[in-house]
């Protein structure tokens, strides 16, 4: 899921525009000629909007695509979105002239953004607006540990436009605010389901591309979800999801989760993947945390707190936050089952999918131990493996303090990673799919560098559909750093449009085959390559495997004495 430091960067944002003032670009993938021309202007189903256009390139930026989920439609699936009259602006244009000077060499579609529960808004680039042209369609769902994060984030829209795509962004509800679940909020519901909010916004926005996207060139058959960390998790669930199916025809999971993990469930408590009990049980904590009593008012009084206050509180406590973490519920109706019992039975979307993992995924969360003490590791160890810990440090050893930092870099390389990948991946294969892993360790480097990150957690995105760095961490970026972007580019687009990754030019990709086990390097050396470290796998798969089991074990039980579903 990434870093667990909450961030408040967009969660229950209305996040229509970015501003990235220390971003570079590799100039041979995207170029920077500043010449303004019309504005485009596309007829949607809600109305027609106005977009903005930069060398002949449009983008239409902060499009609704449900009402507002505010008042009375918070912890509510989204609703319809009334239709406007005449032009609306999809631009983003008060205060852009000044930003546009300030960030014109990086990116010139971007402003300030602000926070807002009002925040079911999306982004499209596309250089064939209007036109029949039936481009693959390319829908970036952002990360953040679905507390934050922005569908602004990377940049990706200029740079994928060019390549032949067209670019939708979204943004959902995140935090409590996205995720929560109530017992007051099951039983208004008709599916008697709560939670997985955020899910919902990203179907309704996969809904709004089936029904749009043509007119902005885009082919609404032939649909490609992706994103990274808990937006990758995102799409995993996506996939085990009854309610997504058919809205999209390949996904792109990069660091991602969920087949590897136990997801909270509505109304039973067990061990999920950052906490324990039950997705009804964290509601009612957060109604206690803001000082509202039990009760018929409850749910009212919930929904007349300001968005700041839930989400501070939610915040506040570690065992919310926890929950939050895990980012979907099993509710019997968005998801019916563990995403690994739907993944490990086949019920998932059939669709071909192209995945991986980062080779130093866990640089970037070493804050999670404290100080890298033996004694901090393993109760860190502890809390994610219970009865386990022990058999896991046996693999992972760390006996003494300076070799703390190495086994818990090892480990979370693996542990919901690498591992994870690879599951899904076979899971996949199993189903009759094809998928496509790949293993990412191009080097830090610059700041990031000299602090050891390595090939960090995120690191991929700066190489996809654009070269966007930060110069003051990274520096310039290379010639090859260019070569590198070309190449993931090409890889990602070309498997958008046609489900296999494989083109001129660049080096072969082979579908994933459990008998060979090989992924893609994806580095200073691109070549399929033994999937590193699998040798390890084995105590995770099997820790998983047990809690699986037991919560197989008892669920029939619990059901039946409580008479829920």
């Amino acid at each position: 899921m990434g870093d667990r430091k909450p961030v408040r960067d967009e969660c229950y944002a209305r996040t229509v525009l970015l501003l990235l003032l220390m971003v570079g670009l590799c100039v041979s993938i995207l170029g920077l000629a500043q010449v303004r021309t019309p504005a485009p202007l596309v007829t949607i189903d809600s109305g027609t909007i106005e977009g903005l256009s930069f060398n002949g390139e449009p983008v239409f930026l902060g499009i609704p695509f449900a009402a507002a989920p505010t008042g009375e439609r918070r912890w509510m699936p989204p609703q319809p979105l009334p239709a406007w009259r005449g032009v609306r602006q999809a631009a983003g244009v008060a205060g852009f002239q000044k930003t546009f000077r300030e960030i014109a060499p990086a990116q010139p579609y971007y402003r300030d953004f602000h926070l807002n529960e009002d925040c079911l808004y999306l982004n499209v680039w596309t250089n064939h607006p209007g036109a029949p042209a039936r481009l693959p369609v390319m829908v970036w769902i952002h990360g953040s540990s679905n507390i934050g994060g922005t569908g602004a984030y990377p940049p990706f829209g200029p740079g994928l436009a060019r390549q032949g795509t067209v670019l939708v962004s979204i943004n959902y509800r995140l935090g409590a605010l996205g995720f929560l679940a109530h017992p007051a909020l099951s039983a208004e519901s008709p599916h008697h389901a709560s939670g997985n909010y955020g899910l919902l916004d990203q179907i309704a926005a996969l809904r709004w591309v089936q029904r749009n996207i043509a007119q902005f060139g885009g082919d609404p058959n032939n649909v490609t979800v992706f994103g990274e960390s808990a937006g990758g998790t995102m799409i995993c669930y996506l996939m085990a999801s009854p309610q997504a199916r058919g809205l999209f025809q390949r996904a792109i999971l990069q660091s991602c989760t969920c087949r590897d993990y136990l997801s909270p469930e509505l109304k039973r408590p067990i061990r999920y993947f950052s906490g324990r009990g039950s997705a009804e049980e964290t509601g009612l904590r957060l109604q206690r945390d803001l000082g509202i009593a039990p009760g018929p008012e409850a749910l009212r009084k919930l929904r007349a707190q300001s968005a700041e206050a839930v989400v501070r509180a939610s915040e506040q406590d570690k065992e919310v936050l926890s929950f939050l973490y895990a980012g979907g519920t099993v509710d019997g109706w968005v998801l019916v089952e563990q995403p690994a019992v739907t993944f490990g039975a086949g019920r998932q979307a059939g669709i071909p999918v192209l995945l991986g993992s980062n080779a130093d995924e866990g640089t970037v969360t070493l804050g999670q131990l404290g100080k890298p003490t033996l004694a901090n590791y393993r109760a860190w160890l502890r809390t994610q493996f219970d009865e386990h810990a022990d058999e896991v440090l046996q693999v992972y050893p760390s006996r003494t303090d300076a070799e703390v930092r190495p086994a818990y870099l090892a480990l979370t390389a693996d542990y919901q990673r690498g591992q994870a990948v690879r599951s899904l991946a076979r899971d996949m294969v199993r189903a009759g799919q094809k998928a496509y892993l790949y293993y990412f360790n191009y080097p830090a480097k610059g700041e990031y560098a000299r602090e050891g990150l390595g090939a960090f957690h995120g690191l991929d995105q700066s190489f996809v559909g654009g070269g966007f760095f930060r110069k003051s961490r990274w520096g310039e970026p290379d010639a090859k750093d260019c070569r590198t972007v070309k190449l993931m580019t090409g890889y990602w687009t070309q498997f958008a449009a046609t489900g296999d990754p494989n083109g001129p030019g660049r080096p072969g990709w082979p579908a994933y085959d459990p008998r060979t086990d090989l992924a893609m390097e994806l580095g200073t050396i691109v070549r399929p390559i033994a999937v590193p470290h699998a040798s390890r796998f084995s105590i995770l798969e099997r820790v998983f495997g047990v809690r699986l089991r037991e919560i197989k074990s008892v669920r029939k039980s619990f059901y039946d004495a409580t008479g829920s579903h």
